[in-house]
């Protein structure tokens, strides 16, 4: 048999309840029998309390021989002590004594202690059953030294004892003690029988318990499970291919945030088939138009209508050149997602790096009527990939020198500020006017996004350059983002951590 989520649940809960109703069954057992036991001690010692007047004056009277045989008083206590009214007290004392004396009691107890039990007054269908008879409550007593006066010695380590002072407030000398045999047990047939019938009640009281809590967790075990089998069924749809979000409302415990937590992917796997099935798109559209601009120029030369001289074929090559760095793109892109792209981190200075860039792009920034300038810290060292840097701010030189406006009576502006923290450095490259539309910024390091009025396809740019300047930054486990610049163009914020 398959062991269901739903079956273990059951099992667990059958086995917590189990477990629970078992140990509430034996602690209110042994509740009741130390409260029931507290309850008769403190009921027998308050009436063995009741024959401390009688005892005293026993003892004042008659001494320590009020209690031999010569005496009824033994008789006229033990009497007192079960509630004999005067008469049946005197009806005993007349009544001869049958037999001798048993050989286990104590030479005055053959009073008629039995004919004042409680049991002799009970009808044959009354009486417990014989198992349940306990042992007979008797009084005996001690001497102040210890010495039994009156009872069994077997019976002393269940005996409950009351001491006996000469004076009421329990002051004075020590006349003895008086007692009750078995006292500190259950020994009255009557509290057996009420004990035992207490304990039938708790027993099936428990098994009632028992079947409830095992009729009322087969639904519950089924209602537990119900959320989770929902949550089995939307993953299926998912794997499916059917991205909507499965649940519209669920309860808000774990299994709530779980299933949030499914909607979310949900959400984020139809996004990014929609992102996936665009990307291809504009992958297929980049790589179409440069390929279809070769074709038609060869096809051109072949049928002969285009002259096959050095400027068209310097054409073709550009044409080349540029198809062959959108693959490049794509390529390092590709590597970059799947985390294969190398890095060698080093100790360098950024100021070196940012200064070789303009170095390297120094004719072209002359020729365009570029002017420039690095403010900030005269050194800071970073531990960084070099190339991987360089190659961050020649792109951003590319992205500058290709749409920023600039001429010969109005220059275009660089300005790239270098501020180092504690533990972290921003590089800040500024350039000028035209600017992006403010809600336009976030989008500039996607794949393949082109701002419609200073990018097109004309002047060369792929729209991959950004976002190889994002991938280089998250390497590094930097940010970057892309604001307003106080030239008036855009201006990239690159903060990248010091690592000591």
């Amino acid at each position: 048999m398959k062991l269901t989520l739903r079956r273990k649940l059951l099992v667990i809960l059958l086995s917590v309840n189990a477990v629970l109703i078992s140990a509430v069954y034996y602690a209110n057992q042994l509740a009741f029998e130390k409260s029931f036991k507290e309850y008769l001690q403190n009921s027998s010692r308050a009436k063995l309390v009741t024959l401390l007047p009688t005892i005293r004056e026993n003892f004042a009277q008659y001494g320590d021989q009020w209690m031999t045989r010569k005496y009824p008083h033994w008789t006229r206590l033990v009497g007192e002590y079960h509630g004999r009214t005067q008469t049946e007290i005197d009806d005993m004392i007349k009544r001869p004594r049958r037999g001798p004396p048993r050989h286990h009691r104590s030479e005055n107890e053959a009073s008629d202690d039995k004919a004042f039990s409680p049991e002799r007054r009970m009808g044959r269908e009354e009486r417990p059953p014989r198992h349940m008879r306990g042992a007979q409550s008797r009084l005996v007593l001690k001497s102040a030294s210890g010495e039994l006066l009156k009872g069994r010695k077997d019976s002393r380590n269940t005996t409950l004892w009351v001491e006996v002072y000469e004076n009421a407030d329990n002051s004075g000398k020590l006349l003895g003690s008086i007692g009750l045999e078995n006292g500190l047990e259950i020994s009255n047939s009557l509290d057996s029988l009420f004990a035992s019938r207490q304990q039938h009640w708790f027993l099936g009281i428990a098994i009632i318990a028992m079947i409830v809590s095992s009729l009322l967790a087969i639904p519950f075990s089924r209602f537990l499970v119900a959320p989770v089998l929902s949550l089995r069924a939307a993953a299926k749809k998912i794997a499916a291919g059917n991205y909507e979000p499965p649940f519209k409302s669920f309860s808000k415990d774990e299994l709530g945030l779980l299933a949030n937590d499914l909607n979310t992917l949900a959400k984020t796997l139809d996004e990014n088939q929609h992102s996936r099935q665009q990307w291809i798109a504009d992958i297929s559209h980049e790589l179409r138009t440069p390929i279809a601009v070769f074709k038609a120029e060869l096809e051109g030369m072949i049928d002969g209508i285009i002259e096959s001289d050095e400027a068209q074929l310097n054409s073709l090559y550009d044409e080349i050149n540029r198809l062959t760095k959108l693959v490049d793109d794509l390529h390092q892109l590709s590597m970059s997602d799947r985390g294969s792209l190398s890095y060698n981190m080093a100790d360098c200075d950024i100021n070196e790096v940012i200064g070789h860039t303009f170095d390297s792009h120094l004719a072209t920034l002359k020729n365009k009527h570029f002017e420039w300038q690095i403010v900030g810290e005269p050194q800071c060292i970073l531990n960084c990939d070099e190339a991987r840097l360089s190659q961050l701010f020649s792109n951003f030189m590319q992205n500058t020198l290709r749409y920023t406006d600039s001429s010969e009576a109005q220059p275009g502006q660089i300005r790239v500020v270098i501020e180092q923290s504690k533990d972290t450095v921003l590089i800040r490259w500024q350039d000028s006017s035209p600017g992006v539309e403010p809600e336009l910024l976030p989008m500039l390091f996607d794949r393949l996004y082109r701002v419609d009025k200073a990018r097109d396809r004309a002047s060369g740019g792929s729209g991959l350059g950004l976002a190889i300047c994002a991938s280089i930054v998250q390497a590094h486990n930097g940010s970057i983002v892309a604001t307003h610049s106080e030239l008036g163009g855009i201006s990239v914020d690159v903060t990248l951590p010091i690592i000591k």
